[in-house]
C-alpha cells in the first residue's frame, strides 16, 4: 500500500515538471525580437484598424488581448505572414445581399434560421431577417492582407510583442 501511495505521489510532479518542461520549450521557440519595437510597429502599421489591444482598437477584427496565451509564437508568426491558412470560424467575414441590392460585410458574430448577426466594418452591429436576404456568403479567407512590407526582423518583433500579451488574472 504504501508504494501505491508514493507512485501516486510522484505522478502529480511527474505532470508539473512535463508542464514546466513544455512551457520552457514554448518560450524557447520565441524568435529573436524586441517587444517594444514590436509594439510601436503594431500601433504604427494600422493593425489597430481592425483588431483590438485591451481598451485600443477596433472590433472588427479578432481581439488580440490575451493572444499570447492562445497562440504560440509560430501560429502568431504564421498569421501574420500567411494569414488566409487559418481562420477561425469565429474570426469569418461574411457577406450578406439583400433583397434590396444592398450588400453588407462585416465579422460574422451567429446565424441561425431567423436571423444573421454581424459587426460591420463601421463597428456597428447589424442584424438581418434571413426572409430579407436574398444571398448569404461566409467567405473563407480572411480580410487581413499578408504583411509584406515588414522585413522578418518587425516580424520577429510583432511575433515577440503578441507572445507577452496575457490574460489579466
Amino acid at each position: 500500500m504504501e508504494l501505491y501511495r508514493t507512485q501516486m505521489m510522484a505522478v502529480p510532479a511527474i505532470l508539473m515538471l512535463c508542464l514546466m518542461a513544455a512551457a520552457q520549450e514554448e518560450t524557447a521557440k520565441l524568435p529573436p525580437g524586441d517587444a517594444a519595437k514590436g509594439k510601436s510597429l503594431v500601433e504604427s502599421s494600422g493593425c489597430l484598424n481592425c483588431h483590438r489591444i485591451g481598451d485600443k482598437g477596433s472590433r472588427t477584427g479578432p481581439d488580440l488581448s490575451g493572444i499570447g496565451d492562445r497562440r504560440t509564437p509560430d501560429r502568431l508568426k504564421q498569421s501574420i505572414v500567411a494569414p488566409d491558412e487559418e481562420v477561425l470560424p469565429e474570426n469569418r467575414y461574411v457577406r450578406v445581399v439583400l433583397k434590396d441590392g444592398s450588400t453588407v460585410m462585416g465579422r460574422l458574430l451567429n446565424h441561425d434560421a431567423l436571423s444573421v448577426q454581424l459587426i460591420d466594418t463601421k463597428e456597428q452591429l447589424r442584424s438581418f431577417e434571413t426572409t430579407k436576404i436574398r444571398e448569404y456568403t461566409i467567405l473563407q479567407k480572411g480580410l487581413m492582407p499578408p504583411q509584406t512590407k515588414l522585413s522578418a526582423q518587425d516580424v520577429n518583433d510583432i511575433v515577440n510583442y503578441l507572445s507577452s500579451l496575457k490574460e489579466q488574472q
